[in-house]
């Protein structure tokens, strides 16, 4: 029987050990301050296993689905296996690892599942640990460990994150117990901003269960990493402590010196010096549990935090360096979250990189320092810190309340000399000087002839339709075809279609300005239903087709009859018509990866059967004709306030309202324009797949976009490049960031993340300590135990705290409120691993509001809402 020891020559594989372990194992040889202790191996328990699986406890829980069938199953299988008994291989191997300890030496034994602490899953407090275990009930503590691998809220982390639970498999970690006389918690990172240059500990007295468990209110420190500056100190209320005892077991201690912080500061700098080494060791950051006994310091546990945010590294200023700021544009103006796709990205690069060339005669993006759009990691940043430099912070924020109010809010509260860029920015490039005159004869001409600018733009987008077909008949390689397919959607939306654009919104802006609102609703209705919004057409578009559906048709029905080919043909012959224009549309668009609706229709005939069954005066059709009518009057309605200002006037404002009637519209065409050349680089690139697939050059059809453009075509031009390596290694940072459950939209190089301050607390606010960022609303539900009652999907969780056993509850929760807790207390890890958004420190909060009342939690600014009793 194999027993791995911390002091032996041995590196078992993680399958062998468990994650835990092999942290704990690799930190020891290291040299860090980890306790002695012994490793019994997954191989160790695998009778244990096979008797279980043997048993009719086993086949109730493999039958188990329903909470209340799983939650019973489960305990019956923890039951069974506490009464399982060591063999004598097992006892002799395990006395064996124990003699080389003191016989007054107690032990911690803790879980280390293959699955548990890995950077892509923490299973934070899922498994069982024991304290105070001596000789004697080593082998009940040994049943208790393994039990936990049974435990349902461990089965349902597992169903939750893709994890088998029909072959379950559990380490258990045996090391010497320290008598530690503070404890806790620490975070290389500021897991509530996302700084990277931020150590968080929370401490206790006594050991640490407390504060892992989020049993109490612990003290917190944020210390510098590098200046080991501590930056803040909260004393927290510690209402209980656990302290070892001598003879075995634990003992608590109520209120012990409440008043006293835990940490010195020379502790702190050692604390800080020991995660950071930890840190460099494990090359991510890092969560660890720590104690101190008799003034030394003592790691006991680190495993990879699996919620921070992280930059691509060329992205990222050095510790010290003057940090940059950067706004997602992902998010703020395509409201994208997921990370586009490794070929999306690099389509982009070449898309925004060509632009730059057109428009300013260089490649302004291949520079961070000189760049005001950088493209990397799966998203499309601005660099706001140049941002700075060029435009200032107040226009800019003003111009960007129309896209993001609340990324506007955060940027409006900068430090602009913290953050400020690069001073050679301001420098005008001669190219773009010289394209002056044409723009603004362009311009002009818009202003002063729209109707003229908008039939000559149309017969611009005929040709670019013909040429850029043509394009793709030529002998081209699939960058070349980009190079060649982006040049020309760029110079048609910037030279062709970007002076109406502007034409339009400064007509629109001196409508405005000129007017004397007596209702401002009125200067709204100005850019309602607007013609020539291709977005908008294609809404309508759909819609006729969907009234070529016959009446009464169920979904199913639709379905079916759609697959079948058994629809009237004036449907087939409509929805071909959508496609043949709308066809290279879809979800997610930008990204080269995403499918179009061509590609899968089943998105449309969803929105088709809705369409078909809305109440005509409910249509799109409708509310556009009716939007036409409102903006109409609105028009009139301000020419007849102004009509004391003459005749001469209402002239210029009619002229004004048509240049942005004919106009306005075109804002959506650029992006429809630059789509459909996406969708030609898209079909190039599935036949080249098609033909690597063949050749058994991809694992499948779609991994084709988990390449760059250069590894396409260098994989066409050498059938030795490996592919599937180059698709597998370009996997690995966006499915790190995919792992983030709400990716912010201002963030800086040292990945902290910038939020809108918070507003002046009002009537109806609760306010606490923001956890877990998001919003949801949502009705309370007020537990003291996680069993006192039912806890329905999208119901808020509201307790005094949480340990492990609450977890099942975090699957339905829509958003977690906790009276007690610090930000790395189970309630608040699991919030996070979960994406839930999460309020701590709320004074009473179980007594605060009856069940089922309406709140807004806000995890982001702290506070919940009352929104209805």
């Amino acid at each position: 029987m194999i027993l791995y020891s911390f002091s032996g020559s041995e590196t078992p594989q993680l399958a062998e050990v468990g994650g835990k372990a092999q942290s704990l194992l690799k930190g020891f040889k290291a040299g860090l301050p980890v306790p002695p202790g012994f490793i019994l191996p997954v191989q160790f328990f695998s009778a244990w296993i096979d008797q279980l699986k043997s048993s009719e406890e086993w086949q109730a829980f493999e039958a188990a689905n329903a909470p209340d069938a799983l939650r019973e199953a489960c305990d019956d299988l923890k039951a069974k296996a506490m009464q399982l008994v060591l063999s004598d291989a097992q006892k002799v191997a395990l006395q064996s690892a124990v003699k080389d300890f003191s016989s007054t030496d107690l032990f911690a034994v803790r879980s280390s599942s293959p699955e548990e602490d890995l950077e892509g899953s923490s299973f934070a407090g899922g498994y069982e640990t024991i304290l105070g275990v001596g000789e004697a009930t080593m082998s009940s503590a040994i049943n208790r460990a393994f039990a936990s691998c049974l435990d349902v809220r461990v089965v349902i982390y597992k169903r939750e994150h893709g994890f088998s639970t029909n072959d379950p498999k559990i380490a258990l970690v045996i090391m010497r117990q320290i008598a530690s006389e503070v404890s806790g918690v620490g975070f290389s990172l500021n897991p509530v901003t996302n700084d990277y240059d931020e150590a968080v500990f929370n401490a206790n007295w006594g050991l640490g269960e407390t504060v892992v468990g989020g049993l109490v209110t612990p003290d917190e420190f944020v210390v510098d990493k590098f200046s080991k500056a501590v930056k803040r100190r909260e004393i927290g209320f510690k209402e209980f402590s656990i302290w070892l005892t001598p003879e075995g077991g634990t003992h608590e201690r109520l209120a012990y010196r409440i008043n006293e912080t835990t940490l010195s500061a020379e502790q702190l700098s050692e604390l800080t010096g020991l995660i950071l080494k930890v840190e460099g060791l494990y090359g991510c950051p890092i969560d660890i549990e720590w104690a101190f006994a008799e003034g030394k310091l003592f790691l006991l546990q680190a495993r990879p935090i699996t919620t921070w945010v992280p930059l691509p590294p060329d992205m990222v200023t050095a510790p010290g360096q003057k940090r940059r700021l950067y706004i997602d544009m992902t998010i703020c103006v395509q409201g994208i979250y997921q990370p586009l796709s490794v070929m999306g990205t690099s389509f982009f690069k070449k898309l925004v990189g060509n632009a730059s060339t057109i428009v300013f005669g260089h490649d302004y993006t291949v520079d961070i320092d000189q760049s005001i759009v950088r493209i990397d990691g799966g998203r499309i940043y601005a660099n706001f810190s140049n941002i700075l430099v060029v435009a200032g912070k107040e226009k800019f924020v003003t111009l960007f309340q129309n896209l993001d109010p609340l990324a506007a809010a955060t940027l409006e509260h900068v430090d602009a000399d913290e953050y400020m860029g690069n001073q050679s920015v301001k420098h005008v490039p001669l190219h773009l000087v010289m394209r002056v005159p044409e723009m603004a004869t362009h311009l002009l001409s818009a202003e002063l002839m729209p109707d003229r600018a908008h039939r000559q733009v149309q017969r611009e987008i005929e040709v670019y339709r013909e040429d850029v077909e043509a394009i793709c008949s030529e002998p081209l390689t699939v960058e070349q075809l980009v190079n060649k397919l982006s040049e020309r959607a760029i110079n048609l939306a910037f030279k062709k279609i970007a002076p109406l654009i502007i034409a339009s919104r400064l007509s629109l802006q001196k409508l405005k300005s000129d007017v004397e609102a007596r209702d401002e609703s009125d200067l709204k209705k100005l850019e309602l239903a607007l013609p020539h919004n291709v977005t908008t057409e294609m809404g309508l578009a759909l819609y006729a087709v969907s009234q070529e559906l016959p009446i009464g048709l169920s979904k199913s029905e639709l379905e079916k009859r759609f697959a079948d080919g058994l629809l009237p043909q004036e449907f087939y012959s409509a929805w071909e018509g959508f496609l043949a224009k709308y066809g290279h549309r879809g979800p997610v668009e930008i990204d080269i990866a995403s499918p179009r609706y061509r590609d899968n229709p089943q998105f449309l005939i969803d929105l088709l059967f809705s369409l078909r069954n809305t109440p005509d005066d409910q249509s799109p059709q409708a509310k556009f004709d009716w939007n036409q009518i409102e903006r109409h009057r609105a028009f009139e309605k301000l020419c007849e306030e102004q009509h004391f200002k003459g005749w001469l006037y209402a002239k210029e404002l009619q002229w004004l309202y048509r240049v942005v009637e004919t106009l306005a519209g075109y804002r959506e065409t650029p992006k429809f324009q630059i789509v459909v050349a996406i969708d030609l680089v898209r079909q190039r690139v599935l036949k080249e797949a098609a033909l690597l697939l063949e050749r058994q050059r991809l694992e499948c059809l779609e991994q084709v976009f988990d390449l760059t453009l250069q590894e396409l075509d260098e994989g066409i031009a050498d059938t030795s490049v490996d592919l599937i390596a180059k698709a597998h290694a370009n996997r690995i940072f966006p499915d790190r960031l995919r792992m983030v459950h709400q990716l912010p939209s201002v963030i800086d190089s040292r990945g902290k993340i910038l939020r809108p301050p918070r507003g002046p607390v009002r009537e109806g606010y609760v306010v606490g300590t923001p956890i877990s960022a998001g919003i949801v609303q949502g009705p309370v539900k007020s537990l003291h135990s996680p069993d006192e009652k039912s806890f329905e999907k999208g119901d808020i969780l509201v307790a005094r705290a949480t340990d492990p056993g609450w977890t099942p509850l975090f699957v339905n929760a829509a958003a977690v409120v906790l009276e007690v807790g610090g930000v790395l207390q189970h309630g608040a890890l699991v919030a996070r691993e979960y994406g839930l958004p999460c309020v701590a420190g709320i004074v009473g909060a179980t007594g605060l509001w009856e069940d089922g009342t309406l709140v807004e939690v806000d995890g982001s600014a702290g506070t919940i809402r009352v929104i209805s009793k």
